[in-house]
Parts: structure tokens; C-alpha cells; sequence
């Protein structure tokens, strides 16, 4: 312990102690190598951690011509970074390879071995493991691969895993299928949808599972069970039966010389062959070992276990067909699927899969339509087109957040979890992330200095001079976009995350920070709320209450009435869009969720994008100023010229003194009289239904 000096071994020394059973070494920073160590038939561990040991010594002699076996290999905390072939040919119970530089586990590097329990955690470098890594390895009962970097995980040689450890280790991508681990009892992963890929074999992998069923009938029939798992209480089906290879499959048992299945599953397997020849003896492990950096303290103890009627010589497989089980296996995974992530489809409902396309067509033709027009009349832009082209296109982000998540359900529907990691972790679903958050603050910013405007333009109606200009306009613009878009890029540099669930929201909040940023975006939109109301309730008031100031006359007050209906639609739909998904945000905010995700896919779909759906309806293309826009653009065109026509004729008034010859004169004088109002209150009328018309 503790040798800063230690350079070298001199491994033939070793070999005048027969009775060494441990050799430990720590803190030996320019130890880098040790030659192959000689025959050491009582060695028992070998310990060197926290060194300078740039490659794996070689092990493959140190029990050469006996029985005996390494109850554990400890190389933690080293330097490693290659795996020299045949370095580790041994018989061992624990090996450790953690916290080294690791970068590829290469082909057969444990071939003729017998290890029972492997692990490479903490080796952050581990990018690759060979499809044939762990081939020839026969023994392998608990691999522990977390904190790597792996992106796949082959499964030759892992047909007698127990236990798999991949924790904290994101880039893996896809797991294989459970019918792959034949003996697979406790799995550790790091993602939710891998072990729903364990839970639904039918749908991770429909062709490995069709196999399987058909093996299943096989076994069934030819042991004389039915399907529901039942023994026939026959003397055929009490005895011993010899049950012939079928397709190259066999049944094999384990757990007791008796032939039991030792749980509720008989494990089907490809049949295996090896070049070793006749099987080693038996072990048993007295001792037990717990390495000092707590490499092996979560292992079960005993790795090893006697074959039980081995065939890799080629034969027949024997089984107590009265003990077998044909009923599935189940394996105890974590992380379970939660709230966050369920094994369902992106949507999760048919009807929801339906109603989400008619919700884009909605938001994307809708706001699509505005756009057109506004832009194409750019030589008459006001600050109201303005801001309602701005308004048009955050809403229309939103429809194509709707359909890039609509577009994912359809391609992954039935098996989302074999597609989950691409979308929750690739560039689309941050992409619909930042969409989704970029359009809800600038379309929440947009309508509240929409309202704004209308309600300074109401209130300082004869004060044409004051009213926003459209340089001004296009500066607070320009803070909403910035605003918008640094809310929006929080998530992608760490402060939460689009990943964190299937419709690439914000929702997960395990640190203060992220608590902090979603409770500033429901913040934002409760405060562009109460200022809409309270700038609408403004406008309502300086009508008068009551047509007063229009001296009571009943046309008048039809007016005012039209326009509060619309003010109280306009502040419905902005209550009916928010209010939900703030109220269920925030209870989940305090750690008291009322809605999971599977339910609050309905408030995305249904409640979250109703601004983005009525908006250009309510705001444009229903009003008066939107459908003279929308004529001038048709006339543009020269087509369509009887439309022009038709609404010229609807829209032309009636004869009067001024516009037909023979209405007598003396008419003029009382027309007249009417421009005798005040200058200001018909400015403020022509405000207020404006205001009306272009309501945000």
C-alpha cells in the first residue's frame, strides 16, 4: 500500500511462495506493467487498484494444471486501456475492471474462460463492445456495464446471465430481446422504455417471439402439457423424457441434478458448442471477498454453479417434463415505467392519434392563411398586421410542434420503445422542444402587446400622436423574440430537459434550477393573463356601460354588446389555453401531480394549442379587414373576379342623398348635422371596433 517508488515485479519470486493465496497492491502510481505471473496454485485474489497499470496482466497460467480459481480479479482505478487476448483465460468468481480507460472490449478477449461475475463500470471511454466479446465465456452470471458509453450490447456468451447492470449509461440505445438472456432474473438499466422492451417481447421483437411461441407448442405437445402451463397427471408425463433438437433448439435446466426448472420459465436456447472439450469440474466458493473499493459489494455470492445435464458434446437434452413451466418470464426491472414515461405509443390513445391531424390541419392552415395575406399586403402594414403576422407565426410553430409528435406516433405506433431513443434523444425532439416553448412565451408575449395596443390606442384615442409606432412596435418585438427564444435554448444547455418524456416537454424537475425556470414560464403566463383581463375590462369601460355614451340608442348598444361578446371570447379561449396546463403544472411543480402523462397528452392536444387554432380565426380571418385584405390579393391575381363582385354588391349601401341624383337636396343638411359629434368619440368608436376586430 502506499508505494510511490514500486516500478516492477519480479514475478518469478513468486513462485518460491506455493502458499501465496493473496497478492495486493494500491497506490502505485508507476507500476504500468507486470509480466504474465507464473503458476500459482493457492493464489486466490489479485488485487491491484488505484495504479499506473496501462494494460490487463496476464492471468491465463496462474492455475494452469489444477482445479483451483481466482475468487477475484480487482484492476479498479488503474489506467487501463487494452485488453490483451488471453490475459484474462481464467477460472475466476469476481473480475473488476472499473474506473479504467477502456475504450473497446475486442472479439473472444474472455474466450475459454469461466468468470462469473464481470464488470467494467465507470470505464466513461467504453464506447464498443464486439459482437463476439464475451463468445466462449461460459459462466458469465453478472455483467455490470454502468457508467460506460456503450451504444449496443451483444448477446453471444450472456445466455446464462442472472443480473445486468447499465446504469447511468444514456447512449444505449436499443436492449435485445428478453428471449436473448435465457436466464436473465434482475435487470439495472438507465431508461424507462428498455424495460418496457422487456415487459412487451411481443412487440419489442414480434419475430423472436413467434419463435418462441412456436417452441413453446412444440414443448407442450411433446411433454404432454396444454397451453395454460397444466401437467397431465399421466406416467409419461411423471418420467424422465428425452426430448429430440428441433429447428436447433433445445431445452435445457438448471438450478438442481434433478432437472428443475428452479423458477417459472425453461429456458430455450441456440445450441452451443465449445472447443474445450470435456467440462472442468465443479466448483465451490467458502469464502467470501469484498474488495476494498466496494467493487463486488452489491453481488450475490456463488457464481458458480454445476452444469446440469450439459450437452455442448452434442446429444440429446433431458428434462423432468412433469417440472417444467410454460408460462413467460418475468424479469424484475428498473427503472420502471412512471408518470413521465409509460410503455405507451407517443399519443397513447386511437382517439387522440385521430384528433391530433385535425388539430395541426387547424393551427397550421389557419395560421398559414394569415400569413398569406398580411404579408402579401406589405404596402398597407399597420402596427395591428404587424403584430398579428408575429402572433400568426408563433401560432404556427405550434401547429408544426403538433405535427412533428403526430408524425412519431404514426412511425412508431405499436412499438415505441424500439424507437425511443432516437426521438428522445436525437435533434427532433429537442427541435419540438424548443418549438413548443419558443411558440407558447412569444405567442403569450404577442397577445399581451396586442391587448396593449388596442387599449392605448382606446384610451388616448383623440391623442393621435401617442399611439405606438411601428418602429416602436418592432422593437418590443424584437425583446419578445429574444425573450422566447433564451426560454426556449434553457432546456438544450441544461437547466431541464426536452428528453425527459416522449412529447419533449419540460416537465422533469429534479433540481432547484429546473423548479425555478418551469415556474418562471407559468409565472409568465399568469402575468400576460391578468394584463389582458385587465386591459379588456379597460376597454369594456370606456364604452360607457350601457351605450351612455352613445346617448342610449339601441343600434349603439347592439354594438357594444357585439364587442364585449368578443372581448369575452378572446379572454375565454386565452383561460381555456392556459389555465389547465398552468393549473396541472404547477401541482406537479409543488410535487403533488393530479395528471400523469398518459392524460396530459389531452391538455397538449386539446387545451395547449387552442390559441394557435383560434387565433387567426378570431383575430383575422373572421374580421371584415382580413376579408378586404384577402379580395385585394384575389384581385391581384385577376381570377375569381364574380367573388370581388358578389361582395361589392353584398357590401354597397342603399341610395341616399349623396349617392343617388334624384334624392332631394334638403338631405344634405341633416347629413351633415351627424359629422357634428365629437371628433374624439369617433375616433374612440372607430378604436373600439377595431380593437374588437384585431382582439389580443
Amino acid at each position: 500500500m502506499d508505494a510511490p517508488n514500486l516500478e516492477h515485479i519480479v514475478v518469478e519470486d513468486l513462485t518460491k511462495m506455493p502458499n501465496l493465496q493473496s497478492l495486493f497492491i494500491t497506490q502505485a502510481p508507476r507500476l504500468r506493467r507486470v509480466p504474465p505471473l507464473p503458476p500459482l496454485p493457492e493464489l486466490r485474489t489479485f488485487i491491484i487498484t488505484t495504479s499506473g497499470l496501462v494494460e490487463v496482466p496476464n492471468l491465463s497460467h496462474v492455475h494452469d494444471k489444477t482445479t483451483s480459481y481466482l475468487q477475484a480479479v480487482d484492476l479498479e482505478g488503474n489506467h487501463i486501456a487494452r485488453l490483451p487476448p488471453h490475459a484474462l483465460r481464467i477460472r475466476a468468481d469476481q473480475v473488476s475492471l472499473n474506473y479504467n480507460l477502456i475504450e473497446e472490449v475486442p472479439a473472444f478477449a474472455f474466450k475459454n474462460a469461466q468468470i462469473s461475475k464481470l464488470s467494467f463500470r465507470g470505464n466513461a471511454k467504453l464506447k464498443r463492445i464486439d459482437e463476439q466479446a464475451f463468445a466462449g465465456n461460459l459462466l458469465l452470471r453478472q455483467l455490470d456495464l454502468s457508467s460506460t458509453t456503450i451504444t449496443s450490447l451483444p448477446t453471444k456468451g450472456l445466455e446464462k446471465l442472472e443480473i445486468l447492470r447499465i446504469e447511468k449509461t444514456p447512449t444505449l440505445k436499443y436492449i435485445p430481446s428478453i428471449y436473448e438472456f435465457q436466464n436473465l432474473e434482475k435487470a439495472y438499466l438507465t431508461h424507462h422504455f428498455h424495460c418496457c422492451a422487456f415487459a412487451f417481447p411481443e412487440r419489442h421483437d414480434p419475430a423472436r417471439h413467434a419463435l418462441f411461441e412456436t417452441q413453446l407448442s412444440i414443448m407442450a405437445e411433446r411433454c404432454g402439457h396444454n397451453r395454460d402451463g397444466q401437467a397431465q397427471s399421466t406416467p409419461a408425463s411423471r418420467r424422465r423424457r428425452q426430448l429430440e433438437h428441433t429447428n436447433g433448439l433445445k431445452i435445457t435446466s438448471r438450478g438442481g441434478a434433478e432437472g428443475k426448472t428452479n423458477g417459472a420459465w425453461s429456458s430455450i436456447s441456440k445450441e452451443e458448442s465449445t472447443e474445450d472439450g470435456d467440462d472442468p469440474p465443479p466448483l465451490s466458493i467458502s469464502d467470501e471477498y469484498v474488495s476494498d473499493s466496494g467493487s463486488f459489494e452489491d453481488y450475490e455470492q456463488g457464481g458458480f454453479h454445476e452444469p446440469v445435464n450439459d450437452t455442448r458434446r452434442g446429444g440429446a437434452v433431458f428434462a423432468e417434463c412433469g417440472n417444467l413451466s410454460l408460462s413467460r418470464r418475468q424479469v424484475e426491472c428498473t427503472p420502471q415505467p412512471d408518470a413521465l414515461n409509460p410503455c405507451e405509443d407517443v399519443m397513447g390513445w386511437a382517439w387522440l392519434r385521430a384528433s391530433v391531424w385535425f388539430v395541426v390541419a387547424a393551427a397550421v392552415v389557419g395560421n398559414l392563411a394569415v400569413l398569406l395575406v398580411l404579408l402579401s399586403n406589405h404596402n398597407e402594414l399597420t402596427v395591428p398586421r404587424f403584430l398579428m403576422c408575429h402572433l400568426a407565426l408563433a401560432d404556427l410553430f405550434t401547429g408544426l410542434y403538433l405535427f412533428m409528435l403526430a408524425v412519431v406516433d404514426l412511425r412508431s405506433y405499436g412499438e415505441f420503445f424500439n424507437y425511443a431513443y432516437d426521438w428522445q434523444y436525437g435533434v427532433g425532439c429537442k427541435i419540438a422542444g424548443f418549438l413548443s416553448v419558443f411558440s407558447g412565451q412569444l405567442s403569450v408575449f404577442t397577445l399581451t402587446i396586442v391587448t396593449l395596443e388596442r387599449w392605448f390606442a382606446i384610451t388616448y384615442a383623440i391623442y393621435l400622436e401617442r399611439r405606438i409606432s411601428l418602429a416602436s412596435a418592432a422593437k418590443i418585438m424584437i425583446g419578445g423574440w429574444v425573450f422566447s427564444f433564451i426560454m426556449a435554448g434553457l432546456p438544450l444547455v441544461g437547466v431541464s430537459d426536452y428528453s425527459s418524456t416522449s412529447i419533449c416537454l419540460p416537465v422533469e424537475s429534479e433540481v432547484v434550477g429546473d423548479a425555478i425556470y418551469q415556474g418562471s414560464l407559468f409565472m409568465t403566463n399568469a402575468l400576460a393573463f391578468v394584463t389582458i383581463v385587465i386591459c379588456y375590462v379597460q376597454i369594456y369601460r370606456s364604452l360607457g356601460g350601457g351605450g351612455e355614451s352613445y346617448g342610449g340608442r339601441g343600434a349603439a348598444a347592439a354594438a357594444e354588446r357585439k364587442i364585449a361578446n368578443k372581448m369575452a371570447l378572446l379572454i375565454g379561449t386565452d383561460l381555456l389555453c392556459w389555465a389547465p396546463v398552468a393549473f396541472f403544472g404547477v401541482t406537479a411543480l409543488a410535487g403533488v401531480p393530479l395528471v400523469d402523462v398518459s392524460h396530459g397528452k389531452v391538455l397538449i392536444v386539446f387545451f395547449y394549442p387552442l390559441n394557435a387554432c383560434a387565433n387567426p380565426f378570431l383575430y383575422a380571418i373572421l374580421t371584415k379587414q382580413y376579408r378586404r385584405d384577402l379580395l385585394t390579393l384575389i384581385a391581384r391575381s385577376g381570377r375569381c373576379n364574380w367573388v370581388i363582385e358578389k361582395y361589392k354588391l353584398a357590401t354597397t349601401p342603399p341610395p341616399t342623398a349623396h349617392t343617388h341624383a334624384s334624392t332631394p337636396g334638403t338631405m344634405v343638411p341633416l347629413v351633415e348635422s351627424s359629422y357634428r359629434r365629437s371628433q374624439s368619440q369617433m375616433t374612440k368608436e372607430s378604436n373600439l371596433e377595431e380593437g374588437a376586430s384585431a382582439l389580443v
